[in-house]
């Protein structure tokens, strides 16, 4: 049977710790990096606001969400959905949908980065540094949900390591941008005593819970089991290993990784476990498995430690930053209403409301090989 620590989170979903991105007004369109030509002398694949965002840029872009499925993970954990097409129709190409995707991103990064310099806002390392422990935290979170896109145990950390180099500075970068933009226009404080002020005055938020558990088939057997351990004929882990049906804990004596208490959701443990401390065993309770059947549980309580200040500085920067989203969300309204944008027209056309717009293919009737129009998302070459 799946293991209990799905079951915390309740029956039907999983709840994430921190946010998988502030920015909910852009339904995550705008997620991963930020313009800069430095060197560069290749065409202009966009002109912001008279700054250029290149082709090779975009190229660069496109390649690593194109070829590397840890790129790929990290946007969507962030909140984004990538295009259903990647690739195009010939080699080394990608989906017009995926490149006018990236060049909204792009787009929007410029922009951002360059609201910030009117306001003369400058990005310091120390904001560079929170940002990375931010990314991390955030990957984290989703990499923890049942749902999560990437490979298999890799945690927040390892992902970040895991992506290329360019684009891990980029999505650090465009994170501390769009933090450092909510800061300016809330006027938000996120200095360490504004921090450590939140985590004094909110101690539940930071509490986690460290359970054992064994899974039985019937009430009576359950029953038993307790009576056994609780006159100490026998041992809560010794009865896991031996009698508990679930696979994930058994073999480790029922234990289970501590969590968060906000995490537990799942109304039934939350019941048994809520007047319990560390050492007292649940009376049994019955649950409902990811299959639809039954099966009865004993908890045990063995700890509920609070989580180091140094541990959770991030998780509350990131609420204290997601609360301010509707300010951010109306300040990226504004500029990107205001922005001047031209395209390369291979890359179609700038809309303000959707980003970049596909180009849209001749009418067959205007083709003289019609078999060889491609629709809308068929492919633009990586490299010009």
């Amino acid at each position: 049977m799946p293991g209990l620590v799905k079951r915390l989170a309740g029956a039907t979903s999983d709840k994430q710790a921190l946010p998988r991105g502030f920015l909910v007004g852009l339904v995550g369109l705008f997620l991963l990096g930020v313009a800069g030509t430095g060197c560069d002398v290749s065409p202009p694949a966009a002109m912001v606001d008279g700054a250029t965002i290149t082709q090779s840029k975009l190229d660069a872009q496109l390649s690593d969400v194109a070829q590397n499925q840890y790129a790929r993970c990290a946007v969507e954990l962030q909140g984004a959905s990538l295009p259903s097409s990647l690739t195009g129709a010939g080699g080394s190409t990608v989906s017009a949908e995926l490149a006018s995707y990236e060049l909204s991103t792009l787009v929007l990064g410029e922009l951002v980065a360059q609201d910030l310099a009117r306001r003369h806002h400058l990005v310091s390392a120390s904001e560079l540094s929170a940002a990375t422990e931010d990314l991390v935290a955030q990957f984290e979170s989703s990499t923890t949900s049942t749902t999560s896109p990437c490979p298999a145990q890799v945690t927040g950390r390892q992902l970040l390591v895991a992506l290329p180099r360019e684009f891990s500075s980029e999505q650090v970068r465009y994170l501390a941008d769009e933090e450092q933009l909510a800061v300016a226009v809330a006027h938000l404080d996120l200095s360490a005593s504004a921090l450590e002020r939140y985590y004094s005055t909110h101690p539940s938020q930071f509490a986690e819970v460290c359970l054992s558990d064994i899974a039985l088939s019937s009430q009576a057997q359950a029953q038993f089991i307790l009576s056994a351990v609780s006159s100490g004929a026998a041992t809560f882990a010794g009865e896991a290993r031996q009698s508990s049906t679930d696979t994930q804990t058994a073999h480790n004596g029922g234990a289970i990784p501590c969590v968060a208490s906000s995490e537990v959701q799942n109304p039934t443990i939350l019941s048994a476990i809520a007047s319990l401390v560390p050492g007292q065993i649940s009376q049994p309770v019955e649950a409902t498995t990811s299959s639809g059947g039954t099966v009865w549980l004993l908890l045990q309580v063995n700890a509920r430690p609070e989580m180091p200040l140094a541990q959770v500085r991030s998780q509350i920067r990131l609420m204290l930053l997601s609360g301010q989203s509707a300010e951010l969300t109306r300040e990226i309204d504004r500029i990107t209403s205001r922005a001047r944008v031209t395209l390369d027209p291979r890359y179609g056309s700038w809309s303000r409301l959707r980003g970049v717009k596909p180009p849209v293919p001749p009418a067959a009737k205007y083709v003289l090989s019609p078999g060889a129009d491609q629709p809308v998302g068929s492919s633009l070459s990586l490299g010009g």
